[in-house]
């Protein structure tokens, strides 16, 4: 199991992502789609140590040349942060997903995706989507959907 950690305050300029513990340098994209119908799209792409760009399932396959770094914050700037936490072997029913450390239950979906601003100019979330994606530059959106007690949805930022 693999455990990737988002830790930010929905500013992509205060958001750094860490792999068991230890954070990517080098990230150019970040795509995670789970819903409750079974869909598990874990994507990223990043820069390796040889200076190669890859492009990677994230629970799945071996991150060849990742570089790693200290942690962004120090103890007291990661206090004013959300921490998203996606614990999985890469298959739907062995993922589990915290907030600040506590588990989130009732979730229908979660939708991530992480873009730095020197991206390839296509980016990954064209592969899941019929829409051109058009432009280079950065791209920061994090929602969640939870289903009520009464059957509605509540969908809402995570940072």
């Amino acid at each position: 199991m693999a455990t990737i950690g988002i830790e930010s305050n929905g500013r992509i300029e205060k958001t750094a992502v860490y792999l068991n513990g230890e954070r990517i340098r080098g990230l150019r994209e970040l795509f995670l789609n789970l819903d409750e119908d079974g869909a598990f799209d874990a994507i990223i792409q990043y820069e390796g140590i040889d200076k190669n760009l890859y492009t990677r399932q994230l629970f799945s396959d071996t991150l060849d040349n990742l570089i790693t770094a200290e942690p962004a914050f120090t103890d007291e700037e990661a206090a004013a942060l959300q921490l998203l936490e996606i614990e999985s072997d890469g298959y739907i029913e062995n993922t589990s997903i915290y907030k600040n450390e506590e588990p989130l239950d009732g979730i229908v979906s979660l939708l991530l995706h992480i873009r730095s601003a020197d991206s390839p100019k296509s980016g990954l979330k064209s592969i899941f989507s019929s829409k051109k994606q058009t432009g280079a530059g950065a791209e920061f959106k994090a929602q969640i959907t939870f289903r009520n007690d009464d059957d509605s949805l509540d969908t809402e930022d995570i940072f």
